[in-house]
């Protein structure tokens, strides 16, 4: 398959087709993980040498590493969550912010939970922002997909596959033939990958060990999971 069929979301145009026809965007949403959990991720996908989006959640020692390669692109996933629910007194603005304080050159944002609204993607617009990616479009709807632009120029790019809801969904993994559809955005998180969670109840009943790596690993799955599913992935650029 190649490396070449591999991008990050900033580089989409859609007006020009040759951006994103084609092509797989491997993107993670890091989601609070301990560093060596999120170390795991990255160690798998460096050795692919394939580019991908990351989704920045907090600050982490491991940021600087991720800055430094230069085959990652470093987007924001702000999490409005607590703001909906009256347990914040932060402001949205403020959370895309500090967000940004993080990862000041992002150009790309995913919400966490996928949160989205008329409100927040004129906020996206005046941080800078460029790429969102809010849109979750199962793969087994058959639709053509494509990325698209809303007001302000503001480029929407749909994912087709989310390893969490996938699990919900019991949806199958994207194959090659499945570009004929549309660019192939993909979103995983490094908890399911060190975990290769197989189903969410691996997942809850593991929670007290998510910021215990060492105790973490003694829970991975060792059948088929969502690390095999990456390991796929990842063999297909070979």
């Amino acid at each position: 398959m190649g490396k070449n069929f591999f991008s990050t979301l900033s580089k989409i145009d859609p007006k020009l087709e040759s951006t994103w026809k084609r092509k797989f965007f491997l993107s993670l949403d890091i989601d609070w993980a301990h560093d060596e959990v999120i170390r795991d991720s990255l160690e798998l996908i460096k050795r692919a040498q394939i580019q991908s989006t990351w989704f920045v959640t907090h600050q982490t020692s491991i940021l600087s590493d991720l800055q430094q390669d230069s085959l990652i692109e470093l987007g924001i996933h702000p999490n409005f969550n607590p703001l909906l629910e009256g347990e914040s007194n932060r402001s949205s603005t403020k959370i895309i912010n500090d967000c940004l304080s993080m990862v000041p050159n992002a150009r790309s944002v995913r919400s966490h939970s996928l949160t989205q609204n008329e409100r927040l993607i004129d906020q996206f617009k005046n941080a800078g922002l460029t790429h969102i990616s809010n849109f979750f479009i199962p793969l087994e709807c058959g639709m053509q997909i494509r990325p698209f632009c809303l007001w302000d120029f503001m480029i929407m790019v749909p994912h087709v596959w989310q390893d969490n809801v996938a699990l919900k969904m019991n949806m199958r993994f994207p194959v090659i033939s499945d570009l004929e559809l549309g660019p192939l955005v993909l979103d995983f998180h490094p908890i399911h990958i060190y975990l290769n969670t197989e189903n969410l109840e691996r997942y809850e009943r593991t929670r007290p060990f998510h910021k215990n790596p060492k105790e973490l690993i003694k829970h991975r799955y060792s059948g088929y999971g969502t690390r095999n599913r990456l390991l796929e992935l990842l063999n297909f650029a070979k």
